[in-house]
Order: C-alpha cells, then structure tokens, then sequence
C-alpha cells in the first residue's frame, strides 16, 4: 500500500508540471551586415533556415530581422507556426519577432510595446537611438491548458537604453497574473547591471537553472561568443532565456548551436540558443 501511494504522489507531483515547452532564441544578424567572417544574407539564410528547422522549437524568438517577408521566408513550408511581428500599411519591422507553434499553443491575446519613456507608445529610447521594442503573446497550451506569456525583445546597446529597458520588462512581468517566459538578445553580459537587474528582481535564467546537462557543442571561446560584448564563455553571454520567478521551474537541457556553413563560417555574429522548460505555479 505504502508503494502504490507513494508512486500516485509521485504522478501527481509530475502531473502538476506543464508538457515541455521547446524554446529558441536567435539573432539573425541584419541582412545588410557583412565583413570578413560572414557573407551575403543570401548565403546565410539557407543556414539560418536549417537550424530553425532542426531544432523545431515550439517558441522561437529572432531578433534583428529586417522586415516580416524575411521572417515569412524563414518559416516557408511550415503552416503549423504563426509568426508575430509589426506590420501595417506604413511599414514592417520584424526585429523582434516571434514564431508559435499553434498545433500546440492557442494564442489567448498579443501586443506589443515600443522601449522608452512613452509608456509603450513609438519611441526611440531613453537616449536617442534607433526604435526597440517587446512583443508578447498570452498562450494557452493545448496539451496543459496552462497559461503563460511568451515575450521576445532586442535591447538597444546604449546603457540608458538597456537600463530602461529592463526595468520595462520587470514591470511588465511583475504585472503578468501568469508565468513570463522571456527570450531576447539584451546586449547584456552577466556582470551588466542591465541584466542584474532583470534577473534579480523578476527572472531566472534557464542557462543557471540547468547545471549539470547543458549542452556545449564547442570548447572554443570564439565559438560561443558574441565577440562584441567579451571573448569568454559564459561570460560573453547576451541572448538570454529568462523565466519568471515566484513559479517553479524544471529546465530539462540548455544549448548552443554552433552550426557553420560553407568555409566553417557562422550564419551570424551570435549562436542560437534552446532550452527546454516545464513549470508550475507551486513554489
């Protein structure tokens, strides 16, 4: 008797978990930037293509995509994702945007929010810069029938512009009834106050929640990298996959894809990441 009770609280402390949600972040690198290491965006997007499709995140978050014919062409060929991005009349800007599975999440409701002290409307920063915001979507999963937000943003790199933003973030966060999962390139390190702030007043991080099966495709420093922002791992690290605190949280594996092409180049100046997640609103 004893072991038949101890094994149905065993199911229902599993139970209580949502299904694994797979998540990618990635920054793409504008389709105009080039230089010695990296070629065309027409070489590289066959690249980009491939990893989107290996890793068939259920969430994925791109930044610095150009435009949402760039991001439709990504995602040619695969009906099951619904892709997020500003797009009107005026013009389309995709940087972020993000991609949902839709045979596994209901989108509930969207918006989006422009990073600046215009609460939320068009801005170019807290210091003049070019325009940055946040898209969100509340999903419902299918599988669960839990409820969360999945959010996606490319801070500025000017230090107003970071600092804002991630007090932006928290707020919006801290006034989410449901868990955040929030995947963006920062352009914060660890040691930044930006990103101390993020994690220390709302988030986890997925990459320190996992430590003992992440998995590290390379060795190399310059493999892992964003070299703009430092030229060691961890250390260097800037796209980040945060979830809300006061939830509990089961990270199953956090990676980084190294994938090249060509002459051992990288389709972009920063590496993919995916993490794969569960959680409960139980502490």
């Amino acid at each position: 008797m004893k072991f038949i009770i101890a094994n149905l609280l065993l199911l229902l402390s599993f139970s209580a978990f949502s299904a694994e949600i797979k998540i990618m972040s990635f920054n793409t690198m504008c389709d105009f930037c080039t230089g010695k290491e990296y070629e065309s965006f027409s070489k590289r997007k066959p690249t980009i293509k491939k990893i989107i499709e290996k890793h068939a995140a259920d969430l994925i978050s791109l930044q610095e995509v150009r435009s949402g014919s760039q991001v439709r062409e990504f995602f040619k060929d695969k009906p099951n994702y619904e892709l997020h991005f500003t797009e009107n009349f005026l013009f389309s800007y995709a940087d972020p945007a993000l991609a949902v599975n839709t045979d596994r999440f209901e989108v509930i409701s969207k918006g989006s929010h422009w990073l600046g002290p215009n609460n939320g409307k068009l801005s170019f920063g807290w210091k003049a810069a070019l325009p940055r915001q946040v898209i969100w979507l509340k999903l419902k999963d299918k599988i669960s029938q839990k409820e969360f937000i999945f959010s996606g943003s490319h801070f500025d790199n000017r230090i107003e512009n970071m600092i804002g933003s991630a007090k932006f973030i928290n707020k919006f966060t801290k006034e989410s009834k449901v868990p955040v999962i929030f995947a963006a390139d920062t352009n914060s390190t660890p040691d930044f106050k930006g990103y101390q702030i993020l994690k220390g007043e709302e988030f986890y991080n997925s990459y320190d929640l996992m430590k003992s099966k992440r998995k590290i495709a390379s060795s190399e420093h310059k493999d892992l990298c964003y070299y703009r922002k430092g030229d060691l791992f961890p250390d260097c690290r800037v796209d980040h996959i945060l979830l809300s605190k006061h939830i509990n949280w089961k990270v199953k594996d956090w990676k980084i894809d190294t994938t090249t092409y060509g002459d051992n180049k990288f389709p972009s100046d920063h590496r993919p990441v995916i993490t794969t997640v569960s959680f409960t609103n139980d502490q």
